[in-house]
């Protein structure tokens, strides 16, 4: 059903209006609209004037935000296992929040940089260690009181490039350097350049200009041997993964103490933000304010106990239903029984409803379902399907959605249970070696019957659909519409009684009565709505005829399992036989799953919807702190 909702207008003196705001965002049951335009002889309204410095804290708030979501970002979420202790903030829009956001963002800076910096040394580690266990065998003759750098180059053997390199570091050193090479295999040349500190740079320029991928070993190293610069190495490298998990640690402590502040810091922007907004949408005269807006009638009692617990009779506080003018406007609340609740994700493809109209998703809960088991019809897939659905909705797969998902296919699994013990179906004709047999009809031979079927049910779905239009416009004060509908359905009903008593399924004396009365109705619509009520009428029993899509579907699904039925038992071998049943039946099960449930919206939004759904509503958004 449609939520009742109610028009809420609140009247105080002018410096009540943020007290008043705070209120209505706590409570977050009111939708705040522009108040309408004062009646002849009242002070006239004119938009809330903001606060003094508006606009200067809407850019401090924005600020805020923008730096607690980067930080947030930065944190990501607290570990379980941290220090739950948070520290408190100040208040959004402040210098001081700004001050501590930034001392924050420095000591994460900090950190980061530190892990960083570690990170780069473990990969650096790496690579040394890896590059030093190949070279090892090499030693340089430098003296220690040259302060010896080394670095270590992994080329392609190529003797030329090696006696350019060669020399050009012997020309830049003046001939203190020394270049060793060892073959590492075929392909490839390990060298180590040992070079006095002094030259130390102008060799790293040159490798850098010739964009050689040196392994630069750091300074502490400078002057050892390399079988004591891997000890060194594998010591180092045995150290870091306790530094880096020891920073990322103190991370997440910092997360641990940060985070929820940061949330709820973000919270408090955001609703004083909000609350500088919402002061543009109130009026105000001379001396009061006025803010108004629409809320479900459930909640106008709490609403009211607020106000006046909190500002006494300073605020007066009127709540009225809506007119029907004004119906258009009226946000849509959409609440339904909890088993009924999950089929209004079928609405999700078409607008709400608009205020003051019917609310299909009762209907929709019972016809879709049933729409889908007459199409699939099977025993064995129902029992599937309903297994699934279960197995899904327990699990509490894809959340609250997957739930509400699960529960439909789940209604809609037995429908199709149940209409395939009607049809004696369990993976088409395997259900009769079990002692499955129709109950009503056996639609593998019953096509004429089973188009009847299809078609009397979209006869009973369209004159439904009729008379919620009917029950729509005398909801909405409209007379001659209401009048014309019921004229309409009228005929329909007329023709209904008239084909039946034709073909015999009625006694015939019901053809003459049916006759006279589906041609008064058909002037009564024509006077009602003009001539097009005549053409509506036609379209409506082609509405009527599009039912036996159900039939078409129907058939197309039993015929395919008699097809894998059929390939089971007629190839050899067996096995292959078998092996392909089994995918058609797959196949057929998840064109089962989507050709009905197609099928059925295509029926609800086009047939059964036009007969009384208005579109158009809006959603509810009230006035509320963030979530």
């Amino acid at each position: 059903m449609i939520l009742p909702m109610a028009r809420v207008e609140i009247l105080g003196p002018r410096d009540l209006l943020p007290r008043t705001l705070e209120i209505l965002q706590a409570q977050g049951v009111l939708e705040l609209r522009a108040p309408r335009a004062a009646a002849p002889g009242v002070a006239p309204l004119r938009p809330a004037e903001p606060v003094p410095d508006a606009a200067g804290r809407q850019a401090r708030l924005a600020d805020a935000l923008a730096r607690i979501d980067a930080l947030a970002a930065r944190l990501g979420p607290p570990h379980a296992a941290a220090a739950t202790a948070c520290t408190v903030l100040p208040a959004p829009g402040t210098e001081a929040l700004v001050a501590r956001l930034a001392a924050l963002a420095e000591e994460l800076d900090g950190l980061e940089a530190r892990r960083a910096a570690l990170a780069e040394e473990r990969v650096a580690t790496e690579r040394f260690s890896d590059l030093v266990v190949a070279l090892a065998p090499l030693r340089h003759g430098l003296e220690a009181a040259a302060e010896p750098e080394l670095h270590g180059l992994v080329l392609r053997t190529d003797p030329a490039a090696l006696r350019l390199l060669e020399a050009e570091v012997a020309r830049i050193t003046a001939g203190t350097a020394e270049l060793q090479s060892r073959a590492l295999d075929a392909e490839r040349t390990g060298i180590l350049i040992a070079v006095p500190r002094a030259h130390a740079k102008a060799v790293a320029a040159l490798l850098y200009e010739r964009g050689v991928d040196e392994v630069r070993l750091p300074a502490a190293y400078a002057g050892r041997r390399l079988v004591d610069v891997l000890l060194l190495l594998a010591a180092r490298a045995r150290a870091l993964p306790g530094e880096i998990a020891q920073l990322d640690a103190e991370r997440a402590a910092l997360a641990a103490e940060w985070a929820p502040a940061l949330a709820h810091a973000r919270g408090e922007a955001e609703a004083a933000r909000d609350q500088l907004e919402a002061a543009g949408r109130c009026g105000q005269t001379r001396f009061a304010f006025v803010a108004a807006g629409y809320m479900p009638v459930e909640r106008v009692p709490a609403l009211l106990a607020a106000a006046r617990g909190v500002l006494g009779d300073r605020v007066a506080v009127s709540a009225r239903p809506p007119e029907p003018g004004e119906w258009h406007e009226v946000p849509v609340v959409l609440r339904n029984r909890r088993w009924i609740r999950p089929f209004e994700l079928l609405l999700a493809l078409v607008p709400l409803p608009r205020y003051g109209s019917l609310d299909p998703t009762p209907w929709l809960a019972l016809t879709f379902p049933l729409f889908f088991g007459l199409v699939l019809g099977d025993l064995a897939f129902g029992a599937a399907g309903i297994a699934v659905a279960l197995v899904l909705r327990r699990r509490g797969t894809g959340g609250a959605l997957g739930r509400d998902v699960a529960w439909i296919a789940l209604w809609c699994s037995v429908s199709a249970a149940l209409f395939g013990a009607v049809f004696g179906e369990a993976l088409g004709e395997l259900g009769a070696h079990v002692g499955i047999h129709p109950i009503l009809l056996d639609r593998r031979r019953a096509i004429l019957a089973l188009l009847w079927l299809a078609v009397g049910v979209g006869g009973a779905h369209v004159a439904l659909g009729m008379v919620l239009g009917v029950v729509s416009a005398l909801r909405g004060g409209h007379v001659r519409e209401a009048l014309a509908r019921a004229a309409k359905l009228g005929v329909l009903a007329s023709a209904a009684v008239g084909g039946l008593a034709a073909v015999g399924a009625i006694p015939r004396v019901a053809l003459t009565p049916a006759a006279v009365a589906g041609g008064g109705a058909l002037i009564a619509a024509v006077l009602a709505e003009g001539p097009l009520a005549a053409l509506e009428l036609v379209l409506g029993v082609g509405n009527v005829l599009s039912y036996a899509r159900l039939m078409a579907l129907g058939l197309a699904s039993v015929m395919l399992a008699e097809v894998a039925n059929g390939i089971a038992s007629g190839l050899r071998p067996a096995a292959l036989g078998l092996a392909i049943a089994v995918l058609l039946h797959a196949v057929n099960f998840t064109l089962g799953l989507l050709s009905p449930a197609i099928a059925a919206l295509r029926l609800h939004y086009v047939e059964f919807f036009e007969k009384f759904y208005d579109p158009g509503g809006a959603p509810f958004r009230p006035f509320a702190r963030p979530a």
